[in-house]
């Protein structure tokens, strides 16, 4: 499944660079965090270990290993196929289920702070269009359940 998402080419050449660990905010800040090994594991057929890791949630997604990658295929892209595979699987920090049930439940990832809106002289925010959002989920899950029949 990983194989398929990911251009294992393009990882092998990065890790050989790792021009990455160098500026990545979250090698700087988090110990332990080392893309290397997380690619080096993914290229040996040996990423299962990571899909329980906290540590790939943890990359920002901030594309600093993007920008400096020669490639543009930085490390990010590893990170995020991983994180899906976990997902897909149930693997994931409790903050994810609860930012999925609030978007779910008003198509926002969160609440816009309405007196700070005000001082800034911001309009009010459009309404969420959770209702749209909520009949297309339903189409999807109808979908889905046709497919199982």
């Amino acid at each position: 499944m990983l194989e398929a998402t990911l251009n294992l080419k393009l990882l092998e050449m990065c890790s050989k660079c790792g021009a990455c660990f160098s500026i990545c905010p979250s090698c700087m800040h988090i110990p332990g965090y080392d893309p290397r090994a997380v690619i080096n594991d993914i290229l040996d057929g040996n990423y299962e270990k990571w899909l329980t890791s906290r540590h790939i949630w943890q990359c920002l997604e901030c594309h600093h290993c993007l920008e400096i990658c020669y490639q543009h295929y930085g490390f990010e892209n590893a990170m995020a196929a991983l994180r899906t595979i976990a997902a897909k699987r149930g693997i994931h920090p409790t903050q994810l289920k609860r930012g999925w049930e609030m978007f779910v439940k008003t198509s926002r990832l969160g609440e816009p702070a309405l007196p700070a809106r005000k001082k800034l002289g911001l309009p009010e925010p459009k309404a969420s269009g959770a209702d749209e959002f909520k009949k297309l989920l339903s189409l999807l899950k109808e979908k889905r359940e046709k497919k199982k029949k």
